[in-house]
């Protein structure tokens, strides 16, 4: 493995579905060991969709069965050689299984047990069931989302992949706590907690006014042009957010919009905001003739902060993602080449990230039991056929 910044470190991955195997993802990206664990007896969901094949690469992946005390015993051992654990089971879970922070630190005095659950593991609603995308209602963001009581809100499955990044840099934290002070720790995550604390310009409003914050759609509660506006073609778009008095003086130059809009009535953004549906059209007469690419080309051009709204097709195509090295080709064992997401960040080493393909269940039971373990090969195959590996 080349020079990346948690080589050494292992991590015993034994998340599901999203957020845990995504912030799993991003250590192993930068060069940790990340062993994950499930079992056949009860698959992670995600593996049936292509989304598995972004959250668990470069990773080890051993089926190991839970439920029997044998399975137990192995997972224990394997805690003995790891420095980080990361579990993101309902609350309750980790601990019935047999592995509570107690019992891990008594295997392992310096262990970083990560625990994320939808409404962590204290308070009235710890024993909630919860996925991000339930969460995205439970937590408020769905006040402050969509365009108004007469429209339907947009949904969407960002909690999991946000609370993930979360999760990469509390760890990153921790693996640094220990370095400076030999100490392990219990992090108890709640996404529930996280998600609201993201969104707290709408807790404020209410706290101040008494009032749940009015969904404002593409607009922006200061900023004025702010907004999609309609291009050439079909479902084409730009977003453009005017920023700045220097901005909305480029864009009346630009459109050469009536003197009215470019008079003192709108010369401040609460000016303009009231003035919306006038200046909005002159904007998509502007765009209706150009293509998104082609509009952004003239609006950046001028100064002015805009860009194509993409859909998933044009994004993955995007000659940006490419070139810059985030979406690079890999070779499957199928012998299929996929493009696959890195990391959104690059650094002065020649190797930023270790990305290797994600695994299938028990590809590597071989190297991490009787390799690493030093399991017999009798006492291997008699665990395949009691199903304990599996």
């Amino acid at each position: 493995m080349g020079n990346f910044p948690l080589n050494g470190l292992r991590i015993l991955d034994f998340s599901w579905i999203i957020a845990g195997p995504t912030a799993a993802r991003h250590l192993a990206l930068m060069g940790a060991e990340v062993i994950k664990i499930g079992s056949s007896r009860r698959p992670d969901p995600s593996s049936r969709g292509a989304a598995f094949q972004v959250y668990n690469q470069s990773k080890e992946y051993c089926s190991l069965n839970l439920s029997t005390p044998q399975g137990l015993e192995i997972a224990k051992e394997l805690v003995t050689t790891c420095d980080v654990v990361i579990e993101n089971f309902a609350a309750g879970v980790f601990e019935r299984i047999g592995l509570d922070y107690e019992t891990l630190i008594a295997l392992r005095p310096d262990v970083i047990l990560v625990s994320s659950a939808g409404t962590g593991h204290t308070g009235p609603d710890k024993d909630y069931v919860a996925y991000g995308s339930l969460l995205q209602h439970y937590t408020g963001w769905n006040t402050i989302s969509g365009y108004g009581k007469d429209e339907p809100i947009r949904g969407g499955l960002w909690a999991d992949p946000w609370v993930g990044m979360e999760l990469a840099m509390i760890t990153v934290a921790a693996i640094n706590h220990r370095m400076k002070t030999g100490k392990g720790q219990y992090i108890d995550f709640s996404m529930a907690e996280s998600l609201t604390a993201s969104i707290p310009a709408g807790l404020l409003e209410y706290q101040i006014t008494n009032q749940l914050p009015t969904p404002i759609g593409n607009d922006d509660v200061i900023k004025s042009p702010h907004g999609l506006y309609k291009c050439k073609g079909y479902d084409a778009w730009i977003a453009i957010s005017i920023q700045n008095e220097v901005q909305w003086g480029s864009l009346c130059k630009l459109l050469d919009i009536p003197k009215i809009l470019n008079s003192s009535n709108c010369s401040s953004p609460k000016a303009r905001q009231e003035n919306k549906v006038e200046i909005d059209q002159e904007i998509n007469k502007f765009t209706s003739s150009l293509g998104n690419y082609e509009a952004m080309d003239i609006f950046q051009n001028h100064g002015i902060p805009s860009g194509p709204s993409l859909n998933i097709s044009e994004a993955y195509s995007d000659p940006h993602n490419t070139h810059s090295g985030y979406l690079a080709p890999q070779i499957y064992p199928d012998g299929a080449t996929r493009l696959m997401p890195g990391m959104p960040w690059k650094t002065e080493e020649s190797e930023p990230v270790h990305v290797i393909p994600a695994p299938q269940i028990g590809d590597s039971n071989h190297r991490i039991y009787m390799e690493l373990m030093g399991m017999s090969s009798d006492a291997y195959q008699e665990c395949i056929r009691n199903q304990i590996i599996y």
